[in-house]
């Protein structure tokens, strides 16, 4: 099976939606749930079954993994963010290296409201040296300014804009904030 690029969504303080997912192409059922994470799916019954029995196919490891991520992506977005977990977290059981999953793990674990384990999840995330890094300290931004750490909220905002100058959502959000000089 071949592995495309691991195009990431973001979730926001605005309530849009989690979307973070990781993507594998091959043929059968992994395909169908590899084309539902990435065509926007959000999570209805018939693609995560399509991922469910994808994962009783035979597949490599690291295709297992991203299925499961996909999965995973599925429930997420339908608002099972438990199932999501569950996922998610066999995905880095499959495949620990994968930055991410640990960037899935931390939208979902935002909306359970576990900022501790959000914040783990993308700082491991973030360390591995993702490609998707911008994601990565938009998610990780969210997660500091709601445990009211506007300081280092700010900080990971200025370098998502700086790696992603385009990206409107985290220009907007970096706005939203005043540097005073401390006197």
């Amino acid at each position: 099976m071949k592995h495309f690029g691991l195009p990431l969504l973001f979730f926001a303080a605005t309530a849009l939606p989690a979307q973070a997912q990781v993507f594998v192409a091959g043929n059968g059922q992994a395909q169908a749930c590899f084309m539902s994470a990435k065509t926007g799916d959000q999570g209805s019954s018939s693609a995560i079954r399509t991922c469910t029995e994808a994962l009783d196919d035979m597949m490599t490891r690291s295709d297992r993994a991203a299925t499961y991520v996909n999965r995973g992506v599925l429930h997420m977005r339908s608002g099972d963010y438990e199932r999501a977990d569950r996922d998610l977290a066999e995905a880095l059981t499959i495949d620990g290296t994968l930055s991410e999953a640990y960037i899935n793990r931390g939208a979902v674990l935002f909306y359970l409201g576990n900022d501790d384990a959000a914040l783990s999840a993308l700082n491991t995330a973030i360390a591995a040296g993702t490609d998707k890094e911008a994601i990565a300290r938009f998610n990780r931004a969210l997660v500091h300014e709601r445990m009211g750490d506007a300081k280092s909220a700010y900080y990971d905002l200025k370098r998502a804009v700086e790696l992603e100058p385009e990206w409107g959502q985290a220009q907007d959000s970096l706005s939203r904030f005043v540097v005073t000089k401390a006197g």
